[in-house]
């Protein structure tokens, strides 16, 4: 898979000559960009089934461990990440 860094997405692609990409995280940032909002996690059906929400996600959170920022997962998928993955829970950003 190779994953690009699309402004407020987080893309992976077949290889470089696709044009449609097969899972997606898209975000915003905020807290003056010391934080990312994940809005929502997307796999097309072709690939379904095959962990690569999972993946996308822990790749994700390593970039943003190696920006020093925070996540706030408004994303559903994101949420349930962070519960059955409590050693990334030091990225969830404070909500108070």
């Amino acid at each position: 898979m190779l994953a690009v860094w699309n402004g407020n997405a987080f893309d992976y692609y077949r290889s470089q000559t696709d044009k449609t990409p097969v899972a997606h995280i898209g975000f915003k940032l905020i807290n003056d960009n010391q934080t990312y909002v994940v809005e929502h996690t997307w796999v097309s059906e072709k690939e379904r089934g095959k962990g690569l929400a999972g993946k996308i996600t822990k790749e994700f959170l390593q970039r943003v461990t190696e920006q020093k920022k925070k996540v706030l997962p408004l994303c559903p998928y994101t949420q349930s990440f962070f519960q059955r993955n409590s050693e990334y829970r030091y990225l969830l950003a404070d909500k108070s």
